[in-house]
């Protein structure tokens, strides 16, 4: 998508698995994330931040609510600690999709896309009977049980990681108070305000430096550049593939980046 007349790259996570004699020998994690500084710096302030939910096409509202609190902090005023009903919203569509369709996709299921339209377009009054069909819905028990041999560490993670969304998703269907969704952004430092907003896959913060009425610097921290840096916690995961067979260490391995769901297209490259 090009972005003032400039090309964009929306970024990608590639997990390598080196085989020697069939197993694994060595791994590695690559992330890439688009580069915002170089597409927004020298921009006018409130073009900028206008431009920023156009950039990711995940997380948009989540995006576009951390890139204006981080313009007012910069400003000089401070945003409290706010649970945004727009964000909590986006937050509680991606824990859907991921336990009804793309997770289920992924391992091999059928997804269960009515239910999830029905999550997703429900009034406040329908979400109290759609939490109680949640609990008992088989299409999350199945994904439960096709974790629950295995035994590995990993396939522990990711259903840890499912039952923590099932969580949050029960919570909002039955407007229960949670983090989920909360914004907050405090001047730094003259010119420089930093926003936090906690989305489905954890805090992201972003930093904005003006010059003037200018962009001069712009740094997003989302929590795929932290769960996939070259020493994070899917880098951990992956080290502990060595000696697998290829084949089951082909698995874990992509069930390890479905538990840190990175927000850019991912692939496993087995060398």
């Amino acid at each position: 998508m090009p972005v003032m007349g400039q090309s964009f790259d929306p970024g990608s996570v590639v997990a390598r698995l080196t085989f020697v004699a069939g197993r694994v020998a060595s791994t590695a994690v690559s992330c890439k994330r688009p580069d915002v500084a170089r597409l927004l710096c020298g921009q006018p302030a409130d073009r900028a931040v206008a431009l920023v939910p156009l950039i990711y096409s995940l997380c948009g509202k989540a995006q576009g609510v951390a890139a204006r609190a981080a313009l007012a902090a910069a400003r000089g005023n401070g945003v409290e600690a706010h649970v945004d009903a727009e964000v909590l919203a986006e937050a509680e569509r991606e824990h859907a999709w991921k336990l009804l369709v793309d997770w289920p996709r992924q391992l091999g299921m059928s997804p269960d896309e009515t239910t999830f339209v029905r999550l997703v377009r429900a009034l406040t009054p329908e979400r109290a009977a759609l939490a109680a069909e949640l609990r008992a819905n088989p299409l999350i028990m199945t994904l439960r049980e096709s974790l629950r041999p295995s035994g590995h560490g990993i396939d522990q993670l990711l259903l840890e990681q499912l039952e923590a969304r099932l969580v949050e998703l029960l919570d909002y269907l039955l407007g229960r108070p949670q983090s989920l969704g909360s914004v907050s952004a405090t001047p730094t430092t003259a010119g420089v305000g930093e926003a936090s907003v906690a989305t489905a896959r954890g805090p992201l913060v972003h930093r904005l430096t003006l010059r003037g009425d200018e962009v001069a610097d712009y740094v997003i921290t989302a929590p795929t550049d932290r769960h996939f840096a070259a020493d994070g916690p899917v880098a951990c995961c992956l080290t502990s593939l060595a000696g697998l067979p290829k084949d089951e260490a082909g698995r874990l391995a992509e069930h390890a980046i479905m538990a840190f769901d990175p927000c850019v297209p991912w692939t496993c490259d087995f060398d």
